[in-house]
């Protein structure tokens, strides 16, 4: 296959496809380089190379993660409509902060190629308390980095120095929203993405109300429900017919949407459906801390709705919950008990691992383990 972008620009510096697929060989076999950053040039040189496509890994949110292969004509097209989108012009400084293992960080250096943006590069991993003081064009987060970022004077002075700024890869709560809202400089969109749909489909304008639900699709992208209610993607520009997601959705008559919840993340107690995602907000109105609804096996209900909190002990009991969360929770919604885990197991975007932490926390549970 030829390669339509046959180069890319580093902190001002650029290089053609023989000149990068050199640097690329000098990066990957320094050992003196961290596997973070070989992993940007060992993508890159997936990309130069002549195969039409490159394989991918999935998040693993609720399951192993799998890995599958996407066209890269298709992926030049998602990058196009994220350039569009966000009206990105060559020379425009993109900074990657996102690992390169998965599709986010991987769009990331796609989008520079295509574009002919300026690419910066920092570790995913201890960005978020490093000193960076560039003036960014574009650039991609998880909550959790924006989270880290707000809570110190230079992140919130990094993230000043954004003008727009995409987060992806988990909600949004309304604490982290309304912290972005404090800083009006702050121009940033969250994205409705899959690896599958070769990231973002779909975007909200953060603190913007303009659409009766929470995201709009972008052009060309046509949503509809399932017969379960699931929302199915068609997307004929990368690939995508009838993509048929495990997100309960809403369609609203705007055309845009919002995502109820997981089906797998359904807990069945009593016979009756419970979704772990709509009782959530109405708890997190009087509990400070991360937390989470599960279910785990009960003799008499067959499923337990069970909240558990992330960290120490803050003393929440059952009847603490019951008394403080009536006025929200039905008799049905309550949850039965409380647990506490020292540190929820999460996917390399921030997604809590739901049904890891239950497991791990039935295993520790267990009298046999």
């Amino acid at each position: 296959m030829e390669i339509m972008y046959k180069s890319i620009q580093f902190y001002g510096l650029h290089f053609n496809k023989d000149e990068i697929n050199l640097l690329c060989e000098e990066k990957i076999n320094d050992s003196n380089v961290d596997l973070w950053e070989r992993e940007i040039f060992v993508f890159l040189r997936d990309w130069f190379s002549e195969s039409d496509s490159i394989s991918v890994t999935t998040s693993g949110s609720t399951g192993v993660p799998q890995t599958i292969k996407l066209l890269k004509r298709h992926i030049i097209v998602s990058a196009k409509s994220t350039l569009n989108f966000f009206k990105l012009k060559e020379g425009d400084n993109a900074l990657l902060c996102l690992p390169t293992s998965y599709i986010a960080g991987k769009m990331m250096i796609v989008r520079a190629v295509v574009g002919k943006l300026n690419l910066i590069y920092t570790n995913p991993t201890s960005f978020a308390n490093s000193n960076f003081d560039k003036v960014v064009d574009f650039a991609a987060m998880v909550p959790n980095q924006v989270f880290t970022l707000l809570n110190s004077l230079n992140g919130r002075l990094v993230l000043e120095n954004i003008k727009q700024l995409l987060i992806g890869g988990a909600s949004i709560s309304n604490e982290l929203e309304g912290r972005l809202l404090e800083f009006p400089g702050i121009n940033a969109w969250h994205s409705y993405a899959m690896t599958e749909t070769i990231t973002h489909i779909a975007l909200r304008k953060v603190g913007d109300n303009q659409y009766l639900g929470d995201f709009y699709p972008l052009t060309g992208v046509v949503i509809a429900l399932d017969s379960n209610d699931h929302l199915v993607i068609d997307y004929p520009g990368i690939g995508v017919n009838n993509c048929s997601t495990n997100d309960i959705a809403q369609i609203y008559n705007d055309g845009s949407f919002s995502i109820l919840g997981r089906s797998d993340n359904i807990v069945i107690s009593g016979g009756i459906k419970l979704n772990p995602e709509l009782i959530e907000p109405k708890i997190r109105k009087y509990v400070n801390a991360e937390l989470f609804i599960g279910g785990i096996p009960d003799k008499k209900l067959g499923e337990k709705l069970v909240l558990f909190i992330e960290g120490p002990n803050l003393g929440y009991n059952i009847i603490d919950l019951v008394e403080i969360c009536k006025d929200d929770l039905n008799s049905y919604e309550m949850p039965k008990e409380i647990n506490y885990l020292s540190e929820f197991l999460r996917t390399e975007s921030g997604k809590i691992r739901r049904k890891a932490n239950v497991d791990t926390y039935l295993d520790k549970k267990s009298p046999c383990s």
